[in-house]
């Protein structure tokens, strides 16, 4: 994997996210994982005390706007991806104490920590950049994704 758009469906972006803590961020990524069948509503419950366990022991907001909560559990066979966008932002707790815009909510199966660290560090370089992130932001559709990022 060499581009973020690989990470991207058109089913796995959910578009104005609104939520009022960490908490409800996390439970409404899982909830649209479920919705759109990438995730089993019956390991709902232990990814989001995984997901929320990591957020305690270091925020995943990762600064300028960006928050990459994530978890490693046996639950899964393959990584699986939800993105959230916030145009007003929302608190998460990041390093930089700003809003944050964009969350990719990434569940990897325990086996793969190579392939964890590899889509950590893509998300991040690809985001790093103001313009990218503001593309992202303000992209309404999966098509608008896809001519921002291609």
């Amino acid at each position: 994997m060499n581009h973020l758009i690989e990470l991207i469906t058109p089913e796995n972006v959910f578009y104005d996210l609104k939520a009022n803590s960490k908490e409800d961020v996390i439970s409404q990524l899982v909830s649209h994982g479920i919705k759109i069948g990438i995730i089993n509503e019956e390991n709902k419950d232990e990814i989001e005390i995984s997901l929320l366990s990591r957020e305690k022991s270091m925020s995943t907001g990762i600064g300028s706007g960006v928050a990459i909560p994530h978890c490693s559990v046996s639950l899964v066979q393959e990584l699986k991806v939800v993105i959230g966008i916030s145009e007003s932002g929302i608190e998460f707790d990041a390093i930089d104490k700003l809003p944050v815009y964009i969350f990719i909510l990434l569940i990897v199966p325990k086996n793969k920590f190579q392939e964890h660290i590899k889509t950590l560090a893509l998300i991040a370089k690809t985001l790093n950049l103001k313009e990218e992130r503001e593309k992202l932001i303000h992209s309404k559709s999966y098509e608008e994704i896809k001519k921002s990022f291609t």
